[in-house]
């Protein structure tokens, strides 16, 4: 896989299907009404019975599984997303998020927990 790279991050990204970053404890993973729609219908849920089973009681984010993880994450010898082709956005431009290049301590432990990210080179 080639690495991605985003313009003001100073690293890139290939993913090593780890499943850390579906397990990082305090994250939560918000979405939208049309992602919770297609989640639920990838699943072959009605949409009342998905929003009972996988979202937190705002609506907005899906509840935690086993240990904090995303409910979503798959164990094995690779970790999955057992919705990988319905992810939502949150999901799907991981690591380029705004509030990682905002908060150092995120950045930190971001770059420590995602074997994916390697640091570019400083000039």
């Amino acid at each position: 896989m080639t690495p991605q790279r985003v313009a003001g991050f100073p690293f890139t990204f290939a993913c090593r299907r780890s499943g850390n970053c579906c397990a990082i404890p305090g994250g939560f993973v918000r979405v939208t009404a049309d992602e919770a729609q297609s989640i639920a219908a990838h699943l072959g849920l009605e949409p009342a019975v998905f929003a009972r089973r996988y979202l937190r009681p705002d609506g907005e984010r899906l509840v935690d599984g086993l240990g904090s993880r995303c409910v979503f994450l798959r164990d094995g010898a690779e970790a999955g997303c057992s919705i990988y082709p319905v992810r939502p956005a949150k999901c799907r431009t991981w690591p380029f998020w705004p509030e990682v290049l905002a908060d150092p301590a995120l950045r930190r432990l971001v770059e420590r927990t995602c074997p994916g990210i390697e640091p570019l080179a400083q000039d």
